[in-house]
């Protein structure tokens, strides 16, 4: 038996085949309707044409014949709206999440592979708060795809060559530390990311440096082994940096593949060799550029050294090979970029194609932000003052904590707060960056559901005794609140399931909102520890309760503190 909205669902789409004589292969487009009007609604115009019949006519029809165990459908015009009983609800929904615990939502294993890379930032510096926008998307698909039963490959791919890192390169060999300024942090990144910089200025004030950063460039791009040492040494030292800033965030990658390996192994002049053949590469002065529907893209300059997208496009035939689908992280600047691969990838029958999920623009206060020109807020820095103001926040209301305790809450506090400001705004959408809203732990905020659970705990802290199913009467529970407190319980899985077809991660921010807000609703209208005659099914709804919230936290990666 899997979950209670599940299995209702495939209850009505089954009987709606049964009644209305439809293929079973046919898709059936239920909707999700407003609460007063049940679980499911089903538009009946969809079939008026096939039946040659009314929608109205095939509404009454369906009503008057189909046959529900799980609930009851009701016509309204048009539309048939289907409601799960409320017994059916409130047993299976409280079984389910005492037998899955905080696994609940999770489903079966798919037995299908999907490698999802994100971050890849250039490891020339720090991240900054523009980019944390991938990694934490990217993390929180990660999460998702795995509570679905994909087995996830977490993938970063390290651009460890290309002019960036040839001037981060020319930076590391040519300017004596004694020259730069002191680093922000005692932390690699920080260290490493001064020589980019003050390279960076030094080009601006001496073109001829030009020339030096190219023939690194030219080395780099035939595969010098010397050159490939240095470029591959830098990269891993900021690297070093930027894993550990994510690790705080509670975010891991477990693949890490160099894009100089595609040049060193032949794979990017294979590739090319290949591209040639196809009907969409063409020769413009010796250099290869790939074009379709008006655009072009070049794989190479025309002295036959390669470029990124060939690189790219290497590397994603090299991931085709490993994986049964493949989901990309990327900011909206790589659209295009994006539709190259798909074609090109396409153009060589290679398959799975990648799946793309692009996010907006991050600025701080309206500023954008640049690595190159030292303007950005580190993700470091942001971290630091989330935990600040958690720690100055928990003061206010706490003076029963050690200093011990105050860090580590403050910790948990502080990076759920940066988590959820950040997943929180749909992917396509721009975010300002603003302290005041970032670090507001009052409203639609981590610390708000961070707190929520935090409440549950202390009730059942409370509890004298051990509460188990065989000891409860759950037909005790049919009070509005309590009802809509379990049936928003019982959304979590359904709700995982779209997030992952629609890659929509935002979605579990707003539905961590209102599962908070149903339960302190709850909280508020009913005891539970000093209720007459159904204490222990409370207590045995919050403990339910406290397991889909730290499914749902754990979903987000944010920790869950059992007291704040």
């Amino acid at each position: 038996m899997g979950y209670i909205l599940d299995e209702f669902e495939n209850e009505i789409i089954r009987e709606i085949k049964n009644t209305l004589d439809l293929d079973t292969k046919i898709d059936i487009p239920l909707e999700i309707p407003d609460e007063e009007r049940g679980d499911f609604a089903l538009p009946c115009f969809i079939f008026s044409k096939h039946l040659k019949k009314s929608p109205d006519h095939i509404a009454k029809n369906l009503v008057e014949n189909i046959k529900l165990e799980l609930g009851t459908a009701e016509q309204a015009g048009p539309y048939v709206n289907f409601k799960l009983d409320n017994r059916r609800l409130v047993k299976e929904t409280i079984e389910k999440c005492l037998e899955y615990k905080e696994s609940y939502g999770k489903y079966p294993n798919k037995d299908e592979k999907i490698t999802l890379e994100h971050t890849s930032a250039n490891p020339n510096g720090p991240l900054h708060v523009g980019r944390a926008r991938n990694p934490i998307i990217g993390d929180t698909l990660v999460r998702v795809y795995e509570k679905m039963g994909f087995e996830v490959e977490r993938q970063y791919f390290v651009n460890d060559i290309g002019r960036q890192m040839a001037i981060f390169t020319w930076g590391s060999l040519n300017i004596d530390e004694d020259g730069l300024p002191e680093p922000e942090r005692d932390k690699i990144d920080y260290h490493m990311v001064r020589y980019y910089q003050k390279a960076n200025s030094l080009l601006e004030e001496n073109p001829d440096i030009e020339d030096e950063v190219r023939g690194i460039i030219h080395a780099m791009e035939q595969g010098d082994e010397d050159i490939l040492k240095v470029f591959r040494r830098n990269a891993e030292k900021v690297l070093e940096g930027v894993t550990g800033s994510l690790k705080r965030l509670n975010i891991h990658l477990n693949s890490f593949k160099n894009e100089s390996d595609f040049v060193v192994d032949g794979s990017v002049d294979e590739l090319i060799s290949k591209m040639d053949k196809t009907e969409y590469c063409e020769r413009e002065d010796g250099a290869l550029f790939f074009e379709k529907e008006g655009r072009r893209t070049f794989l190479t300059r025309d002295d036959g050294t390669n470029l990124y997208p060939a690189r790219d496009l290497a590397y994603h035939v090299w991931k085709a090979e490993r994986a049964d689908s493949l989901l990309n992280v990327l900011g909206e600047d790589h659209k295009l970029h994006g539709e190259f691969l798909r074609n090109a990838l396409n153009a060589l029958d290679i398959d799975p194609i990648p799946e793309i999920v692009f996010y907006s623009f991050v600025s701080f206060e309206g500023q954008e932000m640049s690595t190159r020109k030292g303007i950005y807020v580190t993700l470091d820095d942001l971290m630091d003052t989330a935990q600040e103001k958690a720690r100055d926040e928990i003061l206010k209301r706490r003076d029963d904590l050690s200093d011990q305790e105050i860090e580590e809450i403050s910790e948990k506090v502080g990076m759920g707060a940066v988590r959820f400001n950040i997943i929180k705004v749909q992917p396509e959408k721009p975010i300002d960056f603003k302290w005041e809203e970032a670090l507001n732990f009052q409203g639609d905020t981590g610390p708000f559901i961070q707190y929520t659970y935090a409440r549950s705990c202390g009730i059942l802290n409370k509890s004298d005794e051990e509460i188990t199913l065989e000891k409860v009467d759950l037909s005790k529970l049919k009070e509005e609140g309590e009802i809509k407190l379990i049936k928003t319980m019982a959304k979590f899985p359904k709700l995982l399931s779209g997030v992952q077809k629609q890659n929509s991660p935002h979605r579990l921010a707003k539905y961590g909102l209102e599962l908070a807000s149903e339960f302190n609703q709850f909280y508020r209208d009913h005891h539970v520890l000093k209720s007459r005659n159904k204490k222990k099914e409370r207590i045995l709804l919050v403990t339910a309760y406290k397991y889909v919230l730290k499914s749902l936290l754990d979903t987000l990666g944010i920790d869950a503190p059992e007291s704040m």
